[in-house]
């Protein structure tokens, strides 16, 4: 089964109707694919709600998630924090985006999901495939 970490951007596109996150996300419901996030994509997902004075929205969209069968999330645990600490140190990484590669890295994905180009970093240094959505 194909394992793909999603990064807060991605859902975002996935909100504007992105037709490449569009096209993951019904993979994931249609054949299987699992689609990881990180708890801290939830803090940011409902940040970005809470600044649009749309917290209701941002938590029925949690909800959903949470009762996805394609979606697992995954709480931050010790090894993904030891591992995020050397992703900020050593790609220059924010801690949020430090937690969310390393939540993609211990959960063996075999791609991240995003818009954001640093984390193209990891992916030189042979650390996971990144897609960029275009």
């Amino acid at each position: 089964m194909i394992r793909r970490c999603c990064d807060t951007s991605f859902f975002r596109q996935l909100m504007l109707g992105h037709p490449q996150a569009v096209d993951v996300w019904l993979e994931a419901v249609h054949s299987g694919c699992l689609l990881i996030v990180s708890t801290i994509v939830l803090h940011e997902l409902l940040v970005l709600y809470y600044r649009e004075g749309k917290p209701e929205i941002g938590r029925r969209f949690v909800s959903l998630l949470q009762k996805s069968t394609w979606v697992r999330i995954v709480p931050v645990s010790i090894p993904i924090a030891e591992k995020s600490a050397g992703y900020r140190h050593g790609l220059g990484l924010s801690t949020v985006d430090s937690v969310i590669l390393a939540t993609g890295v211990e959960e063996n994905c075999d791609e991240l999901l995003t818009t954001d180009r640093h984390f193209v970093a990891a992916e030189s240094q042979g650390i996971v495939k990144v897609t960029l959505l275009a």
